[in-house]
């Protein structure tokens, strides 16, 4: 009986390494598919972020374009406010030298016109 009873716990023992073999099996079989599953993941992640760093550089090259292009027009039209002005000052200058010409011109009856309206 005494060899009996040690078979009945080799048996018992190795029922038992064989359950916690097989479930250590099961647990790597799930562990390896959730790995795969990330890698897959990460894998996506990365063509994502790759992805986005691309439409990131083109946003920031329109954005640059667009920066560029506004401050061309602001000194287009810097440039044509100043043009407008020196027209507008030389033209002043042309009608008040015209205005001495007719004042000489007229001579006293231009003065007595003048002074009547400065009057009125």
């Amino acid at each position: 009986m005494t060899e009996e009873n040690e078979l009945a716990k080799l048996e018992g023992f190795v029922s038992t390494l064989l359950e916690k073999y097989n479930d250590l099996q099961g647990n790597n079989k799930k562990l390896s598919e959730r790995l795969e599953r990330r890698d897959a993941s990460i894998v996506n992640l990365e063509d994502e972020i790759a992805s986005m760093e691309g439409e990131r550089g083109e946003i920031s090259s329109r954005v640059s374009g667009l920066i560029g292009k506004i401050e061309a027009w602001e000194s287009a039209t810097a440039d044509a406010e100043m043009s407008v002005d020196e027209e507008e000052s030389s033209e002043e200058t042309e009608s008040e030298a015209e205005a001495e010409e007719d004042k000489k011109e007229s001579g006293v009856q231009g003065n007595l016109f003048s002074a009547e309206a400065a009057a009125e």
